[in-house]
């Protein structure tokens, strides 16, 4: 129906491009006979030239009713032609786009050999493609891997239950079994808990305010202190050559949780009697947060997997505590800010992660 509509606009616009046209002319040529006649009744009476005008501008004016009417059908005959010419390599568009499912998005379109709209056209509907592969593609694997997570608390919860009640048990056996399950759903819980976040970390932010980030750093510094104290750690803010005002524009809440996730990570990976800093450095034009610790480190063939949801690097070897969503949390807030972040290696041995942020 659409193409229908788009051919029938493209003859009309010819029809009534070819009638302006016609019109102007005999108006043109009606008022050049008029003036012309006019100026030949200056110097003769009632001559015969006078009726020869008037009877030319006339036969012209005939003329051109007459013309009129065939021009216009050439006009309209001639827009959907072309039309319908012009239109054909959409057509064709359009149908190899149709016969692309959700299941055969590895398909691509034939670019044109013509560099034109056309061409540009396809060229970003086949990026549209690839963008929807890798999306499909990764929601596929972030289902089955959530799937596994959730299904694993699950199983272990059931099979103590189970066994369980196979046979007569006493009080503290009961209890042994209770505590045991109920660690496996609050493994659960924070995991679902972790996969809201998640799916919360994404699409447009909820507020747009502009604040200094330090406020927010300095608050999460200080809710981390004892655990990373428990831990024997020390947490700590590095000092600056300046405080020079690091203000951004976004969703502070947001923000914090990301620079606590990424916290929370530093200290769960780094042994006993190492450190963890915290840095805010304020430039012309962003901002940088930074979080470094005296652990492992990070792999450079790890960088950018750990950044997915559900995958954990071999520093998470012996942490079951993790879910493997902290970081694809804090990537996807940065994401939305219009900021990115980094994974760095320490200079004195470690990880350095860095987010930074346009400066406002």
């Amino acid at each position: 129906m659409a193409k229908s509509s788009l051919h029938r606009r493209i003859a009309l616009g010819f029809a009534l491009t070819t009638a302006f046209t016609l019109v102007a002319f005999a108006a043109a040529t009606y008022v050049a006979l008029r003036i012309e006649e006019s100026d030949d009744q200056r110097g003769v009476q009632e001559s015969e030239e006078h009726g020869l005008a008037a009877e030319a501008s006339e036969r012209m004016l005939l003329a051109m009713l007459a013309v009129a009417p065939a021009a216009l059908l050439v006009a309209v005959g001639g827009g959907l032609w072309l039309s319908r010419r012009a239109l054909a390599p959409i057509d064709s568009l359009v149908a190899a786009a149709q016969s692309i499912t959700a299941s055969g998005l590895s398909q691509r379109l034939v670019l044109p050999t013509r560099k034109d709209e056309l061409h540009l056209l396809t060229k970003e509907l086949n990026g549209l493609f690839a963008r929807l592969e890798t999306g499909f593609g990764a929601l596929s694997r972030y289902a089955a891997d959530a799937s596994h997570e959730l299904r694993t608390p699950l199983a272990v919860a059931g099979a103590e239950l189970e066994v369980a009640l196979r046979q007569p048990r006493t009080a503290a056996e009961w209890r042994h079994t209770a505590e045991k399950s109920l660690a496996e759903i609050r493994r659960l819980a924070r995991l679902v808990e972790s996969l809201l976040s998640l799916a919360r970390a994404e699409g447009p932010l909820d507020r747009q305010v502009q604040f200094d980030v330090r406020a927010q750093v300095d608050e999460v510094l200080a809710a981390r202190a004892q655990s990373a104290s428990d831990r024997g750690l020390s947490l700590s803010r590095a000092a600056e050559g300046g405080e020079a005002p690091a203000g951004v524009t976004g969703d502070p809440d947001a923000l914090a949780s990301a620079v606590r996730n990424l916290i929370d990570n530093a200290v769960a990976y780094t042994p006993s009697g190492g450190s963890v800093r915290v840095g805010v450095d304020a430039g012309s034009t962003e901002v940088s947060i930074w979080v470094e610790d005296t652990g492992p480190g990070i792999a450079a063939s790890e960088r950018d997997r750990i950044m997915l949801p559900l995958e954990r690097g071999a520093a998470a070897v012996g942490h079951p505590e993790g879910q493997g969503l902290g970081l694809a949390i804090t990537s996807r807030i940065v994401d939305r800010h219009h900021g990115t972040i980094a994974i760095e290696d320490r200079a004195l041995g470690g990880a350095r992660f860095v987010i930074r942020l346009p400066r406002t």
